[in-house]
């Protein structure tokens, strides 16, 4: 059998979740938000967006996270940056949800990879090495905007998130 895959996005609190079509940021805590409507103010920082993978059905295992965002999405622009709790090193994990605020977040301190870092960079149950072998969650994934005063007014371009994984 083959693993079905999901997004979770979780909201307000720990116990409010969607199931996100988009992972828009912006100035409010919300799935699905409009950008347009909830932008980020230059200088400041986006809500987080606590997301997590999700596997449902039957499988052997589900191994090696990699969570990256795709140059083809069009990249950053002057005075933007996307922080990410992941890494391939130092990986601590994130297993407890915090209510999103829009101060810099403790979690998601490491810059987003802009290419596929050929290694594990989210866990599960807080560790690189870790795998699920039934129904199950990853770590949080944390993701936070910073928009400094050098960026233009108006949209950025948009972002492709990739997430791949190993089914053995």
């Amino acid at each position: 059998m083959v693993a079905t895959f999901g997004w979770v996005e979780y909201l307000a609190n720990a116990t409010a979740t969607a199931t996100p079509t988009n992972l828009n940021l912006g100035s409010t805590t919300a799935a699905n938000l409009a950008a347009s409507t909830y932008p980020i103010t230059a200088g400041t920082y986006s809500y987080e967006k606590w997301i997590r993978g999700l596997w449902t059905g039957s499988f052997t295992r589900i191994e090696n996270l990699q969570f990256w965002m795709s140059s083809s999405g069009g990249g950053y622009v002057s005075g933007e940056t996307l922080k990410i709790s992941g890494t391939t090193s130092s990986y601590a994990g994130t297993d407890t949800y915090v209510t999103p605020t829009t101060s810099a977040d403790a979690q998601a301190v490491n810059v987003m990879p802009i290419a596929d870092p050929a290694a594990a960079n989210i866990g599960f149950a807080g560790s690189l090495a870790a795998s699920i072998t039934a129904e199950g969650d990853s770590d949080f994934i944390v993701i936070q905007a910073s928009v400094t005063s050098a960026a233009s007014a108006g949209a950025t371009q948009q972002k492709e998130f990739r997430l791949q994984y190993d089914e053995v």
